[in-house]
């Protein structure tokens, strides 16, 4: 029996020849569509297909369409309208294919901001050679120092694996703590598939206890009701005082407030952003003139191989598919992710 596929990225034929190895059962159909619209579109010309490759739904559901599946091309899902997808369709995310590229970026920021990459910078752009070179550049090893993660999925734990690798002390926070396994998508030799990289698990009421242990705080929460403005004045104060604080994971989960008061006050040494409560990040922000931050136009997750990854993904879940077996990155529409 033939699976219509109906894929609306413009993958490559290399792509699509990978996807068709899976099984000659799969038809696909490749109709690049970007809009809510578009895709609505393509579905009525195809409402035969099964399986549903997209990067937003269509802004409404028609019933007469036959998919049963959609895997979306990006991991985060907090845009979606759940409602507008009847409960028997199931949605997959691209979760874990960002894992390695957040990982570096992560850790670019880190060792920008301890090793004060930026204030080197500045003397370069001066043509300046510091006097005080011991006093501006001599900053603490990594090596010991505890960093807490918050978020506990494939991107924190490829950022636990290089932390580990640093020599650095993990500490992990998330929703369940008592599920320490990951089952999602990763590519091989990446992540902590078992959760044993974490000295400790934290969980919902004891995020502070946590926080107070941290040299360096990685947020990689994602944005649900329950995380939202999770990371606040609170959060900041139980810091240990002069921490780096990276956020790699949702604008919406950080009082952005607080965190410029944080910034002011020394409670935070510095910070890494790669994500805002509003983006772009509006130019009367403070936080552009702040010199212990370092902004990232919400670029962390850019890598030149991003499809490539995607279809190896894909092609996992369509062989799942296939067999009857529980698919990678499947959503819990109660969680929102």
């Amino acid at each position: 029996m033939n699976v219509p596929v109906l894929i609306t990225l413009n993958f490559t034929d290399e792509h699509l020849a990978k996807l068709q190895s899976v099984s000659p059962q799969l038809r696909l159909c490749r109709v690049p569509a970007r809009t809510p619209e578009e895709i609505g579109r393509a579905l009525n010309k195809h409402p035969d297909a099964q399986v549903l490759y997209t990067t937003v739904l269509p802004p409404t559901w028609n019933s007469k369409w036959a998919v049963r599946w959609v895997q979306f091309h990006w991991a985060g899902v907090d845009h979606v309208d759940f409602s507008r997808v009847p409960p028997h369709v199931r949605l997959t995310t691209a979760s874990g294919v960002h894992a390695v590229v957040l990982g570096e970026h992560t850790f670019a920021l880190l060792l920008a901001l301890w090793r004060r990459v930026v204030h080197m910078l500045h003397f370069q752009e001066q043509h300046e050679w510091p006097k005080n070179r011991w006093n501006l550049f001599a900053a603490p090893l990594l090596r010991g120092r505890t960093m807490g993660i918050l978020g506990y999925g494939s991107i924190g734990r490829e950022v636990a694996r290089l932390a580990s690798a640093f020599g650095m002390r993990v500490l992990a926070y998330k929703r369940n703590p008592s599920m320490t396994r990951d089952t999602g998508f990763m590519l091989p030799g990446t992540g902590d598939p078992r959760g044993t990289i974490p000295e400790a698990y934290y969980g919902p009421g004891q995020l502070h206890e946590m926080l107070g242990q941290c040299d360096v705080v990685v947020n990689v929460l994602p944005a649900t009701p329950e995380t939202e403005r999770l990371v606040d004045a609170k959060a900041f104060a139980a810091m240990k005082p002069g921490a780096i604080f990276i956020n790699i994971g949702r604008g919406k989960t950080v009082d952005e407030g607080a965190l410029v008061e944080a910034l002011r006050n020394g409670q935070l040494a510095a910070a890494g952003l790669d994500v805002f409560a509003q983006e772009p990040l509006p130019p009367e922000s403070p936080l552009w003139d702040l010199d212990n931050v370092i902004i990232s136009p919400h670029v962390g997750g850019f890598f030149q191989e991003y499809d490539d990854v995607c279809v190896e993904l894909f092609r996992q879940n369509l062989t799942r598919f296939l067999k009857g077996e529980p698919l990678l990155n499947e959503v819990d529409r109660k969680t929102g992710y």
